[in-house]
This record gives C-alpha cells, sequence and structure tokens, in this order.
C-alpha cells in the first residue's frame, strides 16, 4: 500500500500548511538579498542537524544500532544542506542546486509512496511517544527530519532559491548520486544494513524482484544484479527530481514575474 489513511490524515494537511507558510515567507523575503532568503531554509537545516545529533546521543544512550548511521538517502540533508546555506564560495550554487533535488526528491517520494518512508506504526509511536504513552524517539525523529526535509521543497519552489544549467548540472547530479551509491552500496552489504534499500526492499513489489532474481541467478550474483538495479534507481529519481524543480522553479518565476517581482 503506497498510502495508508493515517498517511493520507497527517500528510494532506502538512502539505497545505507548508505551501501557506512557504508562499508567505517567499512573499515577506523577496526583496532581501540571498543570505536573508535562506534564512527558513538554514533554521531548517539547523533543525535536522539538531534532530541528528539528538538521535545518535540518544543511540549511544540506549544501545547503537548500525541503522542510525546517517548514510540513508535522506542523510544527505546533513551533508548538503549546511553547505548550500552555509558556505559561500565559488560552488554554493551547485551546492544549492543539489539540496533543491534532494529536497524534491523526498518529496515526490512523501506523494507517491509515503508509506516507503515511514509506516503509519511510525506515526502511532511518536504520537506515543509525545504524549508520554511510551512509543519511539527514532519513530519521532523519523517523521519529524521527514517532515522539515519536505518543507525545504517548498522553500526552494516558493522562493525560487536554485540556479539551473543543464548541460552542467545533469552531470553533477549522476556525479553525486552515482557516488553515494558507489560508497553506500558496497557498505551496506559488508555491514548488513539497510541503508537506501541496498539490502533489501521495504517495498513489496521490489523485493519480489530481489529474491526472484536471487532465486533465478544465486545469492552473490543476483543481490549484486539488485544492488545495481538499486542504484540505477537512485540516480534516476534525481535526475527526475531535478526537472521537476527546473519545471516547478520556472512556473512560479513566470508568477512572480507577473507580480512585478525580481526573480
Amino acid at each position: 500500500m503506497f498510502w495508508t489513511p493515517l498517511h493520507a490524515y497527517t500528510l494532506i494537511p502538512q502539505f497545505i500548511v507548508y505551501a501557506v507558510i512557504a508562499f508567505i515567507l517567499s512573499r515577506a523575503l523577496k526583496d532581501k538579498d540571498l543570505e536573508t532568503r535562506l534564512l527558513p531554509l538554514k533554521i531548517c537545516t539547523v533543525s535536522l542537524l539538531l534532530l541528528e545529533a539528538a538521535k545518535q546521543i540518544m543511540g549511544v544512550v540506549t544501545g547503537y544500532s548500525t541503522y542510525w548511521i546517517p548514510l540513508h538517502f535522506c542523510s544527505l540533508f546533513l551533508f548538503i544542506h549546511p553547505p548550500a546555506c552555509f558556505y559561500k564560495g565559488k560552488h554554493r550554487d551547485k551546492f544549492i542546486l543539489l539540496a533543491g533535488v534532494v529536497s524534491t526528491c523526498l518529496f515526490l517520494f512523501m506523494a507517491v509512496y509515503p508509506n516507503v518512508i515511514y509506516s503509519d506504526d511510525a506515526i502511532r509511536s511518536m504520537w506515543s511517544y509525545l504524549t508520554g504513552r511510551g512509543g519511539s524517539f527514532f519513530e519521532l525523529h523519523t517523521v519529524l527530519f521527514h517532515g522539515i526535509g519536505t518543507f525545504t521543497f517548498f522553500l526552494f519552489i516558493f522562493q525560487g532559491l536554485a540556479k539551473f544549467n543543464t548541460k552542467k548540472d545533469v552531470p553533477l547530479v549522476i556525479l553525486t548520486y552515482g557516488l553515494y551509491c558507489l560508497i553506500v552500496g558496497p557498505l551496506a552489504q559488508i555491514i548488513d544494513t539497510n541503508f537506501n534499500n541496498f539490502v533489501h526492499s521495504n517495498a513489496p513489489f521490489l523485493e519480489n524482484i530481489r529474491l526472484n532474481i536471487i532465486n533465478s541467478a544465486g545469492a552473490v550474483l543476483g543481490q549484486t544484479v539488485y544492488v545495481l538495479i538499486i542504484s540505477a534507481g537512485t540516480i534516476l529519481v534525481p535526475l527526475l527530481a531535478y526537472f521537476v524543480l527546473r519545471a516547478l522553479t520556472a512556473l512560479f518565476d513566470q508568477n512572480r514575474e507577473k507580480r512585478g517581482e525580481q526573480v
């Protein structure tokens, strides 16, 4: 099931609120310099870093699991968004673009298949933890982290933060996510930790494909083929996200131009 009723009850209102807040912020900051316009994204980025620090500390205190190592797909927020926000060198536009792509990837997954990001059990556990009825801090982290990450997508769209040069951007996206797959894909097998679904898939239809390949080709070759399939998807989805981000940014840029705002 791509969506559950609980996902619908919680995510659809979130998307509406995120869009409204991002629109209001874009209007309030429209005539400001880049550093000021980046302030909402900076706050989100610092919040993600603090959440992750809390998770790592909690993990050490309660008993650490390798699953908490920040090498998941969405952990890229922790490595790409900080330089996008705080690095001021000549490559800053590249980091801002990559941050926009990461944010768009997360939004697409949350809009199409939120159940693969976190389950409705995670939502229930989060509420139980917040209300002191048990639950798990780690589920709270999961829901909040992805919620804040999804909000950053709306900031990119409404504020028009990313700049585009497709001939240079496409190789950059391929290289970035290719390197991620090259590093994390093998490491996931070595330490048997399911980063980015490299070990097995949380999506039942993909897991069936993995098992069928292993049954046909053997464990080692079959798993290798599966990792290559996941790697291909891990590169193709950000490429799709790039073009979605570019198209939506252009659309909102046109609307800003009609209102006589700077683009």
